[in-house]
């Protein structure tokens, strides 16, 4: 069972009541836990010697009625989300200089059902100065209303290989199916756990009749998006829908999709999974 999908088991039994319900419109726990991991992947640092630094410290920002929605489980959702992000750095062999925290705080100019994420490293040891490894990163919104991000740095070797800052190492883990035999991929959809087995070649989520995976929602169009699958490896495709479509909170048109990734489509939750890894 991969770092997300913990999460999401210990947050079942934290709220105790269908996700769909809970979460329709809002910012989505599943969708914090994906931008953390991707912050901390973002924002390490390559220290030499095969030492790799990640920022410990989070700051997830909210508009008002997400972070009213989230207050009743604030301290608890935190102390989870931060559970998460340790397990993630320690399964991808970085380091932190103290204990990783993520704080939930209040913006009244964001929107609903977007917000921000920004890090640092805090190293107890000594107060911060300009020579710090890693310094605090602004606010990155996590809505597709904004510019698309840069790619990703590339990602640290394997735990027991000696890192060398030449960008030119592979990533620590196999994010596509293709490279391994015998794996499945999946679409869950939130609230109900409804699993659908993606099949080679085209994926249509809908509202329409036509629609290979249909979802009675009110907010989705007949036709919305398309889920290729081509070579072990899944792209979701918006099909000129309405609402459009976001991952992981990005407004996306075409997006390559890698293992626990949040797609929200209308009020719809679909979480994508790769079995068998």
């Amino acid at each position: 069972m991969g770092v997300l999908q913990r999460f999401e088991r210990r947050l079942e039994g934290m709220v105790g009541l269908a996700f769909a319900r809970l979460f329709k419109g809002k910012v989505h726990p599943a969708e914090i836990a994906k931008a953390l991991q991707r912050e901390a992947d973002e924002q390490r640092s390559i220290m030499g010697e095969g030492r790799v630094l990640a920022p410990n410290v989070y700051v997830v920002t909210l508009g008002p009625t997400d972070f009213e929605h989230l207050g009743q489980w604030s301290d608890q959702l935190a102390g989870e989300l931060a559970d998460m992000v340790t397990e993630h750095i320690d399964d991808e062999g970085y380091q932190v200089f103290d204990k990783v925290t993520v704080h939930l705080e209040q913006d009244t100019d964001l929107p609903t059902g977007v917000f921000e994420v920004s890090s640092h490293v805090a190293d107890p040891a000594r107060p911060p100065s300009r020579d710090d490894v890693a310094a605090v990163a602004p606010p990155r919104p996590v809505t597709g209303a904004h510019p698309p991000l840069p790619p990703l740095p590339p990602l640290p070797p394997l735990r027991g290989r000696v890192a060398t800052d030449t960008g030119k190492q592979g990533p620590s883990f196999s994010g596509r199916a293709g490279q391994r035999p015998g794996v499945t991929h999946v679409l869950v959809v939130d609230g109900p756990g409804t699993r659908h087995e993606l099949t080679t070649g085209r994926n249509v989520i809908g509202r329409g009749t036509e629609a290979d995976i249909r979802l009675p929602d009110t907010g989705v169009s007949r036709k919305h998006v398309d889920v290729v699958l081509d070579g072990g490896t899944a792209t979701v495709e918006d099909l000129g829908s309405t609402n459009g479509t976001l991952v992981n909170g990005r407004r996306v048109t075409r997006h390559a999709l890698s293992d626990g990734d949040v797609i929200r489509i209308g009020h719809s939750v679909l979480v994508y999974r790769q079995d068998g890894q």
